[in-house]
């Protein structure tokens, strides 16, 4: 949700959380039919061994974010190795490790506040029985997810499983970032437009020969009259090959030359590259380029006109992968944020979905006042994704629209709304609310993960209401307020707010926590056994 400052603490905090919800549904999911085998489901939700490893993770996760890579055969925290003996000696993240290399895994990023059903995800991902062939095949669940065909498969993906909260990607075999684009390379089209071409008896080819091997400034200018003749052909012919190879082979050269002699031909192909034809069909090359920074880097030259094409690309592409690369391109370039705004008010859910999402990812301050009014909008989808870019955002604004959907119909909304009152926006003006309606809301909760929030914020927002309410539910369900729900009294609930009570107050609540240490429910007597410990 916030974008959290890296901490080694919390990153292995919630790695080993992680590693723990992997062995439990492991665990879980040897005990099922084979076929059910890697299905996320409300049954193995509601197992007890994994409803606790996921509250764990999810409370870890809200300390802070998880950037874990795997390298040489060794996991990379916040880009610290962990020593091999200590993951060796540790069953949990061992077994993540071997799991993670088995599978192919490269890297595992975690968002701050991360959604429960999201980390559910990840780990069913994890804990898949490893299979080959026909036999491969993705997770099934009903949260919004993107995961990449089988991780056995041949062609190796980009990611193997992106969400808002989550993103894994495999490991990629090592690769030149600036590749030398030559008439032998298959990324050489020729001037035919009908395919690739090895022969350098191309026009194509020719022409970057030419430009490649210019040292001087007329050299160059005379190999990108050439260029220009066959970027007017293939904009014609609408040959989108061509012309990423063109732009990718001039980058590689103005890359070589820097200030020298020879610039001043690259310069010009640039140029006559970011005309609206040309850029419009980089535009379509952009999910399916080998290297896409250096696309990038030319379309970044033409400014506003290439987030537009890029929108554009967006909203029409039918493939989930090429809209999460024009969406990760645009947040990438970081402009004209401007054309966004009038898109938040189009009459296509999905149009004012991705629209909100990339105002928030790129930290468009300005426009939470934009977003709030789809706080209450008809459509769960749009209401959830305005939540959690104005999360983003975390601006004062943004927190207090947040606050006011705390009993929104849609439980992922209401779990951010509940977040929302434990962060005190930035910006200025950041006053934490009371904590009246938050505990009014917890009363009538009936989701586990929304309930959850509502601790958690109750223990940071730290005010005298906030703190009696946590002790009442702490207690027993003999010292419950006449009225009350018995179901606040589960040991989950009582765990969770001494847990909130802990991060409030720390020594200050000892003594009620104390209190505790021979409970009748031995899950909350162990938990207050733990939580001497972090105090001490």
């Amino acid at each position: 949700m916030q974008r959290a400052v890296p901490d080694g603490r919390s990153s292995r905090a919630v790695l080993r959380a992680l590693a723990l919800l992997i062995d439990r549904v492991v665990t879980v999911q040897a005990l099922r039919p084979p076929e059910t085998a890697g299905e996320i489901d409300a049954e193995l939700v509601m197992q007890p061994l994994v409803r606790d490893a996921l509250r764990q993770l999810t409370a870890r996760s809200r300390d802070g974010a998880l950037l874990c890579r795997i390298i040489d055969g060794q996991l990379v925290l916040e880009g610290v190795p962990i020593e091999r003996r200590l993951a060796a000696d540790d069953p949990l993240l061992g077994g993540l490790l071997r799991r993670a290399l088995t599978l192919g895994i490269g890297s595992i990023t975690v968002r701050q506040g991360a959604a429960p059903g999201e980390l559910l995800t990840l780990a069913s991902l994890l804990a898949q029985p490893f299979r080959t062939g026909e036999d491969a095949r993705p997770l099934s669940g009903d949260t919004p997810t993107t995961i990449t065909r089988a991780v056995t498969s041949d062609e190796q993906p980009r990611e193997l499983l992106r969400s808002w909260s989550v993103l894994v990607t495999p490991l990629q075999p090592g690769a030149d970032p600036m590749p030398r684009i030559t008439p032998s390379s298959p990324g050489v089209i020729d001037d035919s437009g009908i395919g690739t071409s090895t022969v350098g008896g191309s026009a194509v080819a020719n022409a970057l020969s030419r430009l490649a091997a210019a040292r001087t400034d007329d050299a160059a200018l005379a190999a990108s009259d050439l260029l220009v003749e066959l970027i007017d052909g293939a904009e014609f012919r609408g040959d989108a090959l061509t012309i990423e190879s063109i732009a990718r082979a001039t980058m590689q050269h103005v890359h070589t030359v820097g200030g020298g002699g020879g610039r001043l031909g690259g310069e010009r192909i640039m140029r006559r590259l970011l005309h609206r034809t040309s850029l419009r069909l980089l535009a379509t090359r952009v999910p399916y380029t080998p290297e896409r920074t250096i696309t990038l880097e030319l379309m970044a030259r033409a400014g506003d006109a290439t987030v537009e094409v890029l929108v554009q690309e967006l909203m029409s592409s039918q493939e989930s992968q090429a809209r999460r690369a024009y969406f990760d391109s645009i947040v990438a370039l970081d402009l004209n944020a401007t054309m966004l705004f009038d898109l938040v008010r189009d009459n296509r859910w999905f149009v004012v979905r991705n629209a909100v999402a990339l105002l928030g990812e790129m930290g468009v301050e300005q426009a939470d006042v934009a977003m709030l009014p789809l706080l209450t909008h008809d459509d769960d989808r749009i209401r959830i994704a305005a939540a959690r870019a104005l999360m983003r955002l975390g601006t004062a604004k943004a927190m207090h629209g947040l606050h006011g959907v705390i009993e929104d119909q849609h439980p992922e909304v209401r779990r951010i709304a509940a977040a929302a009152y434990g962060l005190p926006g930035i910006g200025g003006g950041g006053v934490r609310p009371p904590a009246a309606r938050l505990a009014a809301a917890l009363d009538k909760e009936r989701d586990e993960d929304v309930a959850l929030e509502m601790l958690a914020s109750l223990g940071k927002l730290g005010s005298a209401d906030a703190i009696q309410r946590l002790l009442r539910i702490a207690q027993p369900a003999a010292a419950a307020e006449p009225g009350e729900r018995q179901t606040n009294r589960e040991a989950w609930i009582r765990i969770a707010a001494l847990e909130a009570l802990v991060r409030a107050r720390g020594y200050a609540v000892m003594g009620a926590i104390d209190s505790l240490a021979g409970d009748a429910d031995p899950e909350v007597a162990a938990a207050v056994v733990r939580l001497r410990a972090t105090i001490a």
